[in-house]
């Protein structure tokens, strides 16, 4: 079921008239009828909006849209595949993109799958090149100079497939408004640039998140440490149902809120925890706060 379908259904399900679901989430009736009849999609705050109303991940109301979670079929479409059989370093820079997916995959190849459906001269003006030597490897994403950052903003889509036996830590630098990483247990992986929105899903590891930009992450079935290395940033997370996580406070005038935007933790905390937990969220930086929804 697509966005429209899922929305209306939910509506329907807590009973709710266009009406009512337009005040709770401040927006018009008219918004919510063109989102229901599919001609049109929320921005991202009202999609927070919608997940945060109806306590349904975004992940799951986006999951048949234009996204390389579904089995979508994008018109264009590049690969690239490189053979690993040392342990490496892998550096990784992308620059502007729509949605960036990081996996692993058991084949003994690295793999970078480029996506579009608006850009038709995909292979053409959007080019790998990577280059090795005995412990790291560099892979860059190099667009053509016709090719808009505004452009591959909306229109490119990146993922990555990783061989997690033969990758010892990855760095990964890009804009994007989504970073989803599923299905991969890593030692380390730090993320640099900008992002709008994180996901979390069956994954483990330490992730670091090295933005300054505000963040929306959801955290699903993840196990290990992720942390939030920001400057003046507002962000929030929403954790699956029933997770057990550990909330760690180590920046300078950094704090976590409660989903009322109350302070939850203010003192800073430089120890991990005694007690065993599946993931730990550690908030660095200075003048930053994270939401727990």
């Amino acid at each position: 079921m697509n966005f429209s379908g899922k929305l209306k259904t939910l509506r329907k399900q807590h009973h709710l008239s266009q009406e009512e679901l337009a005040e709770k989430i401040h927006v018009s009736r008219q918004a919510i009828t063109k989102w229901e009849s599919g001609n049109g999609i929320p921005d991202i705050g009202n999609i927070i909006a919608i997940s945060v109303l109806f306590d349904e991940s975004l992940d799951v109301l986006l999951k048949e849209e234009k996204s390389l979670l579904s089995k979508h079929q994008f018109l264009y479409e590049s690969k690239t595949e490189y053979d690993l059989d040392t342990l490496k370093k892998i550096d990784v820079k992308i620059g502007a993109a729509h949605e960036v997916i990081i996996e692993e995959t058991k084949d003994e190849k690295i793999q970078i799958l480029l996506a579009s459906n608006k850009i038709a001269s995909l292979a053409q003006q959007v080019k790998v090149k990577i280059v090795e030597n005995a412990k790291r490897m560099d892979i860059l994403v190099k667009r053509s100079t016709d090719l808009s950052d505004a452009n591959s903003m909306e229109n490119l889509f990146v993922l990555l497939r990783i061989p997690v036996k033969f990758v010892a830590d990855m760095e990964i630098y890009s804009k994007t408004e989504n970073l989803k990483i599923r299905d991969i247990t890593f030692e380390a992986l730090e993320f640099s640039g900008k992002v709008s929105n994180c996901f979390f899903t069956n994954a483990g590891g330490h992730t670091e998140l090295d933005t300054n930009s505000n963040l929306y992450a959801e955290i699903a079935h993840y196990k290990g440490k992720i942390d939030f290395n920001q400057l003046k940033a507002i962000s929030k997370i929403k954790f699956a149902e029933n997770s057990n996580y550990y909330l760690k406070n180590a920046g300078l005038g950094t704090r976590f809120l409660d989903s009322d935007k109350n302070i939850l933790i203010r003192k800073r905390e430089k120890k991990d925890p005694q007690i065993e937990t599946d993931v730990i969220v550690e908030l660095n930086g200075w003048k930053s706060e994270i939401q727990i929804l």
